[in-house]
């Protein structure tokens, strides 16, 4: 008995994205469903990548639909462009190759008509597959002068701050419950405790990390290992660094032990 087939759909959306409005799975699922009520084509299920970068090659949701492929239970796969399955040719090609070789066929809602049999249009999805992956690398490249600039002028580069800093609006403030911990590592360490010693002391005294979760050598290791932070307010960010001395905190509380 041959078995059945479907025809499935994919979303991609980074966190970058996320952020975005008007940009997000829910647009890709609306697209992709006119597509295929278009086209009379059933959509028997979605696999979603949701906070994933396109050049991540171990998606969860995507390493199923390939898996689902090799099994033979995939007909054909709707996207709604090209960069939702990723955003580096080499995979894409590779991904793609794989896919057809299965007899799985790519249905792309910017690219309507493509026919991965006419060379015209394989030529013109491979321009695009470039593009989408030189548009990442110009982003990236963006965003990395952007944080170095920011840094210079001695302000965090972004992302998750620090331990002993918090965010109040657009400013950064410290963080009075975490410095009383900063400090306290700092006069263990003064004390020639090691990492392990530190955290077991953290520990003892009932004071968690932010997470909640209990001190570990390596994280009393993490504090110590930005010293010219805590006490010279140096910023770091690959080989540009700055200085702020209103991040200094290691004169910041008196400590009792």
């Amino acid at each position: 008995m041959t078995k059945r087939k479907i025809v499935a759909a994919y979303c991609r959306v980074s966190t970058l994205e996320q952020k975005k409005k008007g940009y997000g799975v829910d647009i890709q699922i609306r697209d992709i469903t006119r597509y295929a009520e278009f086209n009379n084509l059933t959509i028997e299920r979605f696999y979603r990548d949701e906070a994933q970068s396109g050049v991540s090659e171990k998606r969860k949701a995507l390493k199923g639909l390939v898996k689902d492929c090799r099994a033979g239970k995939i007909e054909a796969i709707i996207v709604s462009s090209l960069d939702r399955l990723s955003r580096n040719l080499r995979f894409t090609e590779n991904l793609l190759y794989e896919l057809q070789g299965l007899g799985v066929r790519i249905l792309i809602t910017d690219m309507p008509h493509y026919d991965h049999n006419n060379r015209r249009d394989v030529l013109i999805r491979q321009i695009k597959s470039a593009i989408a992956e030189e548009n990442r690398k110009e982003i990236i490249e963006r965003l990395k002068k952007g944080r170095e600039e920011r840094v210079r002028k001695g302000k965090m580069a972004g992302g998750t701050l620090p331990y002993g800093y918090m965010r109040n609006g657009k400013n950064i403030e410290k963080n009075p419950g975490e410095v009383k911990i900063i400090l306290t590592i700092f006069e263990l360490r003064s004390q020639r405790k090691n990492g392990q010693e530190i955290a077991d002391c953290l520990n003892r005294m009932g004071l968690s990390r932010r997470n909640g979760r209990p001190w570990t050598q390596r994280q009393a290791w993490a504090i110590l290992s930005r010293e010219d932070l805590y006490k010279k307010g140096v910023i770091k960010y690959g080989e540009i660094g700055g200085e702020n001395p209103d991040l200094i905190i290691a004169k910041e509380v008196s400590l009792s032990l």
